[in-house]
């Protein structure tokens, strides 16, 4: 191998940093790359994807098209194009899946929930999915009579998918897992996705799919030292328990607390207690 080819090789990284470095799971770049071709990678002599920085830049204008509701099936033009989003026209790409996915909840059928659930979710970052297909899936549902049984079922069917996708992957198996859960009446949904998320960033992610008190927030976090644990909770805690989650978010160095409760409790700790889960993401990647 020459000094010129071995110094190229130096420039190039396999796919697992790439997702790094994009929050992108490699699933999702393969998707790209194999159904809508938006990325060619180098091989190696073994076959091995081989990325370099402007495949980052690459992921990066494809996210920013995504986010703005542009379908994966147009993004190749737009590329080619310059990457212009403002030159899409912007139409409700995501009004059918949404009614395929309504559909499907009003005939609660797990099958088809999860066939169109995992469909996008491979193609689209979980954050998409959440703001474009969940979000307006279930104020549509908020707008049926029977939307108690509708919504608990398919909020049951996000936390099955999630914990699904997050058993299959793999993990530093030597890093500590960040372990979410949630207290009682709070949209465990929502915390599943943020599992999904965080776990796109390389973090091993444990989601506890269980209601827990403020007893059982205190033990999980004292006996997990070494773990991130974010208690989600919203609602308004009673008097002993938000001087409960005062005292252990002052003794606890690995505890964060996000939704309302806590800001109704008038808790207040930098970088510990959080409005809602987005804010709350960002910092737990840092963090870790």
């Amino acid at each position: 191998m020459s000094q010129q080819e071995y110094q190229h090789e130096l420039t190039r990284f396999p796919i697992r940093e790439l997702s790094a470095r994009t929050k992108v799971n490699t699933v999702t770049i393969r998707a790209w790359e194999r159904r809508y071709g938006l990325l060619t990678p180098e091989r190696t002599s073994k076959g091995h994807r081989l990325y370099s920085d402007s495949d980052v830049a690459t992921v990066e204008k494809i996210l920013a098209l995504v986010a703005r509701g542009v379908p994966l099936g147009k993004v190749k033009n737009l590329l080619a194009e310059g990457g212009d989003e403002d030159v899409y026209d912007e139409t409700d790409t995501w009004a059918e899946p949404i009614v395929k996915l309504v559909d499907a909840i009003q005939a609660f059928s797990s099958s088809r929930i999860e066939h169109l659930i995992d469909e996008y979710f491979l193609n689209y970052p979980p954050n998409v999915c959440r703001e474009r297909l969940i979000e307006p899936t279930l104020e549509a549902l908020a707008q049926i009579e029977n939307k108690n049984a509708t919504t608990l079922f398919v909020e049951s069917e996000l936390v099955r998918y999630t914990v699904l996708r997050l058993s299959a992957k793999v993990a530093n198996g030597h890093q500590s897992p960040l372990m979410l859960f949630c207290g009682d009446n709070t949209p465990l949904w929502r915390l599943a996705l943020m599992a999904m998320e965080l776990s796109d960033t390389g973090l091993k992610v444990q989601l506890i799919t269980r209601p827990f008190g403020m007893d059982a927030c205190s033990e999980i976090t004292q006996k997990c030292p070494d773990s991130l644990c974010v208690f989600y909770q919203d609602g308004q805690w009673r008097q002993h328990e938000a001087e409960r989650a005062a005292q252990l978010l002052s003794s606890s160095d690995n505890l964060m607390l996000v939704g309302t409760a806590g800001l109704l409790a008038g808790l207040e700790s930098k970088g510990k207690v959080f409005n809602d889960l987005d804010q709350c993401l960002r910092v737990a990647v840092q963090a870790r």
